[in-house]
């Protein structure tokens, strides 16, 4: 090989670099989107812990037990999709277990199961609180709250940071199954023909 300021091959002005061995775009997505997708999976849990915290009266209550500390925060009592969407976070390790091995099978039951427990919870809960979010986008009238605040705010931005996280670890699994799909041999073309 030629040295920066040495002899250069006869017929080669360092243009044809293109053909020199370089990583193939397949590794380089799949790097890429596997870090982005175990960062959205990051926030994805960490959002989980606060919904766990959020629903642990109603969890404790179900089990016969009472947390008095969490009594005195006075939440409004869980609604449905709130436990529906605490599934996904089930949905949520299979993803990230799914990524040290470029597992295909795993990060598909990682989108069926965000779709199912990630993204349907939270349009039914969107659906759910409707007639809250107009009565307090017209009026200000709120029937319940959260630490001070509003608990159909508190929702709504819930909601809100879920769907973009649901949304951006979707697209980033879609990324890396196809740059994980299986390349065709290139003896397999030559017999096609």
């Amino acid at each position: 090989m030629a040295s920066r300021g040495g002899h250069r091959p006869e017929g080669s002005d360092g243009s044809d670099h293109w053909h020199r061995e370089s990583i193939a775009w397949q590794y380089k997505i799949s790097s890429i989107n596997k870090w982005r997708l175990r960062l959205a999976l990051f926030l994805q849990i960490q959002l989980g812990l606060l919904m766990f915290v959020r629903l642990l009266p109603g969890i404790a209550g179900a089990f016969g037990f009472t947390v008095i500390r969490l009594r005195r925060l006075d939440l409004p009592h869980p609604r449905p999709w709130e436990y529906a969407w605490l599934v996904s976070l089930i949905a949520a390790v299979i993803g990230w277990r799914s990524t040290p091995t470029n597992n295909s099978f795993l990060l598909k039951q990682f989108v069926l199961g965000t779709i199912v427990f990630g993204l349907a919870p939270v349009f039914f809960g969107a659906f759910d609180l409707r007639n809250d979010i107009m009565l307090y986008l017209q009026e200000k009238k709120f029937t319940y709250e959260m630490f001070g605040f509003p608990a159909v705010l508190i929702w709504s931005v819930f909601m809100l940071i879920a769907l973009q996280i649901h949304v951006f670890a979707l697209y980033f699994s879609v990324v890396l199954l196809r740059a994980w799909r299986p390349r065709p041999s290139i003896s397999g073309k030559l017999k096609a023909r």
